[in-house]
């Protein structure tokens, strides 16, 4: 009974995010993305997240800080990520030329065509980032965590397949697919921010967060280059995407301390992103253990 009843949730949950995608398909995306900042600013306040979200920016940015605005502005930019979803894969090159700057695309060059491994995290509108390196290096895949509702899981993978983005499942279920990505020298995407039970402790905005490794590994053991990518929404629907240099460090001969050093390092950038624009990345998520 209870199996049938998950199913009928999901599948209303489903018809929910279809007719949503619908309704904000007719409007265009600066449109869509207003109506959906609106929404969002206006009921995001009623959801349990709203506490999480407030005590993460309290604990790292301190009283003083105005985290009643910072929470504001993150709803607006989560709901505008939500209305750019119906638009994002129907944007042509000269479209996607006319609202993202690209900054450092030197650094890919200077790869030479060698993959890479490409990390960010949940700031203002990730698939967007990912869509841009895409464009630049087809052969690319892209790790991404399953939603819980298999029918929106299916939903979402589908938009994003239509722009021939290949995708890998987190978990077990995705790696065989990894490791047949990195033998055929595929560049690869993480998002590299949300907590992961089973990674390390690492440090992140003066917090212990226990943190997926992986990235640093597939670095160590295949000799990837780590490509730090930051991607800022500079007003409504445009964006900025920072390509940094590839990530250097010091090899002790230590795999778990090598490991480590370079989760360090990657955390100390994700942090930097978030000072640097608060209310862009995704405060909804219990990212620490104790906080």
């Amino acid at each position: 009974m209870k199996k049938f009843l998950k199913k009928i949730r999901y599948l209303i949950e489903y018809a929910i995010v279809i007719i949503f995608l619908k309704i904000i398909g007719i409007f265009g995306i600066d449109k869509a993305a207003d109506i959906c900042s609106f929404i969002a600013r206006k009921i995001g306040i009623l959801f349990a997240v709203n506490k999480i979200a407030r005590r993460n920016v309290k604990a790292v940015f301190g009283d003083a800080f105005d985290v009643e605005k910072t929470i504001d502005q993150t709803w607006d930019n989560f709901g505008r990520f939500v209305g750019e979803f119906a638009y994002i894969n129907e944007m042509d090159e000269l479209e996607l030329e006319r609202r993202i700057e690209i900054i450092g695309l030197e650094n890919i060059k200077k790869l030479k065509g060698q993959p890479f491994l490409f990390f960010t995290g949940h700031f203002a509108n990730w698939d967007i980032a990912v869509k841009i390196i895409h464009k630049i290096y087809p052969k690319f895949a892209v790790i991404y965590r399953k939603a819980n509702n298999p029918y929106v899981n299916k939903l979402i993978n589908e938009s994003r397949a239509s722009s021939k983005l290949r995708l890998i499942p987190k978990g077990p279920d995705g790696s065989r697919a990894l490791v047949r990505a990195i033998k055929g020298r595929e560049s690869i995407a993480m998002l590299v921010d949300q907590k992961m039970n089973d990674g390390i402790e690492v440090p992140f905005l003066g917090y212990p967060a226990m943190t997926a490794n992986a990235i640093a590994k597939i670095a160590l053991q295949y000799g990837y280059p780590i490509v730090p990518c930051q991607i800022v929404r500079t007003k409504g629907s445009y964006f900025k995407l920072i390509i940094h240099p590839n990530l250097t460090w010091e090899q002790t001969g230590d795999s778990k301390t090598d490991c480590y050093n370079i989760m360090l390092n990657i955390n100390q950038i994700l942090g930097d992103w978030v000072k640097q624009n608060p209310s862009q990345w995704f405060w909804f998520h219990n990212r620490w253990k104790k906080i």
